[in-house]
């Protein structure tokens, strides 16, 4: 009798852990061959130039089409992208939960995706919605990229030249690097932050723009806190990079608050919203990095694999040296050159207690 008990029981186990995974079909039509037949459907954040997993791609038939399915145990944020295009070209975004996915994919233009998944739903329909205002902020940009001469003053359109004929004349054909790429980024971004680089009649232009863009963001902002959503969770993650970017890299014309918001509104609203989701996990992972990887404050530890394979804590590869960690890739040419310049910096101070830590994200060992 407890023997059938058992076996009953480890049945309505395993049949709760069917009913618990999440089962996506997606279906396709590649309209077009010329950038080749091979499909790639993947989580967000995965990076194919690293990850080794032919379960990912799939290939059209001769009429084009092709189909998946995806089994997992949450409901995940997923892209398709012609394999061609990975990185510079159109993607197609939807959420990976019970439902049928249809795309049709177009080389070299926006795809189109339909899907029956609430998820998914709500996120095209957001975005449905703001693509009005960003829409005409894009033709702004337009105008200023059409009509330079009338909207930038002669002095500003002089000095950019002259930033531009310095970097085509500092390229290091040796290294394909510009040898004071840094000084000349510093120089254009001050061009940029002039507040008189503008006519009287681009200076209203910049000005409608502004104003278009906080318009935008507000609505975005109300939308989250009315629609709670899935996407927005993502957004919050998003939203982290955006910030960390900005303080490492000085955009110009860049407005923190709306990214600040959705931050705030995350640990006020949304971090108990789909509980025991992953993305909370990455949420804090972006959260503890962005508060803690400051010029001045101390590095974050973690572990990382030697050239034997073993995991080590990085603070066991500086030992007390001044280093520099120069994250990289074989795959990556502007990483490849900065490693390449580092090299002569390393040879002249490393007998003074500097020292290089070299991480390379890549597929196979032997590629680094």
């Amino acid at each position: 009798m407890k023997k059938n008990v058992v076996i009953i029981l480890l049945m309505a186990l395993a049949s709760l852990a069917i009913q618990a995974q999440i089962v996506c079909h997606i279906e396709g039509q590649l309209m077009s061959n010329e950038h080749g037949n091979e499909i790639l459907i993947c989580e967000e954040g995965t990076d194919p130039r690293i990850q080794d997993d032919p379960s990912m791609y799939v290939k059209a038939d001769k009429d084009g089409k092709f189909s998946k399915t995806i089994v997992c145990d949450h409901i995940a944020r997923y892209g398709v992208y012609l394999s061609e295009e990975y990185g510079n070209g159109y993607y197609a975004p939807f959420f990976v939960e019970n439902a049928t996915v249809r795309v049709k994919m177009y080389p070299g233009q926006e795809h189109q995706l339909e899907s029956d998944g609430e998820e998914t739903i709500k996120m095209q329909t957001y975005y449905d919605l703001r693509k009005h205002y960003w829409d005409s902020i894009s033709a702004i940009y337009q105008l200023f990229r059409e009509h330079e001469q009338e909207y930038y003053t002669a002095d500003f359109l002089n000095t950019r030249q002259q930033i531009d004929d310095a970097w085509k004349a500092a390229q290091d054909p040796k290294i394909g690097r510009h040898t004071n790429s840094d000084s000349l980024i510093n120089a254009l971004r001050q061009l940029w932050a002039r507040p008189d680089r503008f006519t009287p009649q681009g200076q209203v232009l910049h000005d409608k723009q502004m104003a278009l863009r906080q318009v935008a963001h507000d609505f975005e902002y109300q939308y989250m806190v009315e629609h709670p959503m899935l996407e927005s969770l993502y957004l919050v993650l998003d939203a982290y990079a955006m910030l960390d970017e900005q303080m490492s890299a000085g955009m110009i014309d860049y407005d923190r608050k709306p990214y600040e918001q959705l931050v705030s509104l995350y640990h006020d609203k949304l971090v108990n919203f789909y509980p025991g989701h992953p993305i909370h996990d990455q949420i804090a992972i972006a959260a503890k990095a962005f508060n803690s990887i400051q010029p001045g404050k101390r590095y974050i530890d973690y572990n990382v694999r030697n050239n034997d394979g073993e995991l080590v804590p990085i603070s066991s590869l500086i030992k007390g040296h001044v280093a520099l960690i120069d994250l990289w890739a074989s795959w990556c040419g502007p990483c490849r050159r900065h490693s390449v310049a580092m090299i002569p910096v390393y040879e002249k101070y490393k007998d003074l207690g500097f020292t290089v830590v070299a991480i390379a994200r890549e597929k196979d060992r032997k590629d680094m």
